[in-house]
């Protein structure tokens, strides 16, 4: 019941979860009536059938956010794209912390030399460009060779590198956690008197780690989503690329092929939509928006699941601070008797 009420009394957190599910939820109830829906209308007629616009529509009442250049409505491919956009790197990140787990697990009861070599081994990956190391691993995949693999091994791989690139600093900074609490001294009266590794774990370290947990795999769906949006102005979309010819050279007569995003996850349409940034703003804005608003509902229960930790350090810091003060001595603490 603590926890629930935890969640209530906190609004931005509430507001921030019933953002993020409204929109999965309405991207899996949209889905299955794709097939039903009918061709989309590149022109629209007036009353007497006259041409009043060709497609991309700006925003109207039948198009809330603006259409693509096929005449489809933006607003529609949003909320298809949320479940892999959203859905995916929640998966993600979930992933990244179920194996991170272990790993902290494993790398604090390993013997310290062999802790401290792999530590500094994984520490290097602080430093390193995720971004990059993701694209060289995902490209020949997604990209170069797409056409021989199907849609689920190209949603599938990616995630996979993208879970993986992230396990050991992830572990390191569980296993950290992990070593901090299990220093403090409640521990060390809790093994005195008989407690195994599971009964501390369960009893006294839980209460400790979760909310830090909670916090980190929170900002890994956000850490995740920015990936996403960095391979798709690489042109690496999630779920598959699909490589299309838009238009034919004059002179040449050579094809001017493009990408496009298979999933219509919000990166891909980003990527695919930016050379109109100018001419039909709307075709970027709106999938920008999207990733805009997720990554501030992110953020409002990453300040709300921060706040009492922060909280909780700020009192402890001033308790100590009042132990120390009571405890000091000064010129005025002496009484000399006459």
């Amino acid at each position: 019941m603590g926890n629930w009420l935890f969640f209530i009394k906190r609004p931005l957190v509430l507001l921030g979860i019933a953002f993020i599910l409204t929109l999965l939820l309405s991207s899996f109830a949209y889905s299955p009536s794709l097939e039903e829906e009918s061709e989309p209308q590149k022109v629209l007629y007036d009353e007497n059938h006259n041409v009043v616009a060709l497609a991309p529509f700006p925003p109207s009442a039948k198009f809330p956010i603006g259409s693509d250049l096929d005449g489809n409505s933006f607003l529609l491919k949003i909320i298809e794209g949320a479940k892999y956009t959203i859905g995916l790197s929640i998966v993600v990140a979930f992933g990244r912390m179920l194996l991170s787990f272990v790993g902290g697990i494993m790398l604090y009861l390993l013997p310290g030399p062999f802790r401290i070599t792999l530590t500094g081994l994984a520490d290097s990956l602080h430093y390193a460009p995720l971004t990059v190391f993701t694209y060289i691993l995902i490209a020949p995949v997604v990209v170069v060779f797409s056409w021989s693999y199907d849609t689920s091994t190209k949603i599938i791989y990616p995630m996979i590198i993208l879970m993986l690139v992230s396990v050991p600093v992830l572990s390191i900074y569980i296993m950290n956690e992990l070593n901090a609490i299990t220093k403090k001294e409640f521990i060390a009266s809790s093994r005195i008197m008989g407690g195994g590794f599971f009964h501390i774990y369960r009893k006294h370290v839980v209460p400790f780690i979760n909310p830090k947990l909670w916090l980190l795999f929170v900002q890994q769906v956000g850490q995740v989503l920015i990936i996403f949006a960095h391979l798709g102005l690489l042109k690496v979309f999630i779920g598959g690329t699909d490589i299309r010819v838009i238009e034919y050279d004059q002179k040449t007569g050579e094809p001017i092929k493009a990408a496009f995003s298979m999933s219509n996850e919000w990166a891909g349409l980003i990527a695919q939509n930016f050379q109109y940034a100018t001419s039909y703003p709307w075709m970027v804005l709106a999938p920008v928006s999207a990733f805009a608003l997720t990554i501030l509902s992110i953020n409002c229960i990453v300040y709300e699941l921060k706040n009492p930790i922060i909280l909780k350090k700020q009192r402890k810091k001033r308790q100590a601070e009042k132990v120390r003060e009571s405890h000091s001595v000064t010129p005025e603490s002496f009484q000399f008797k006459g």
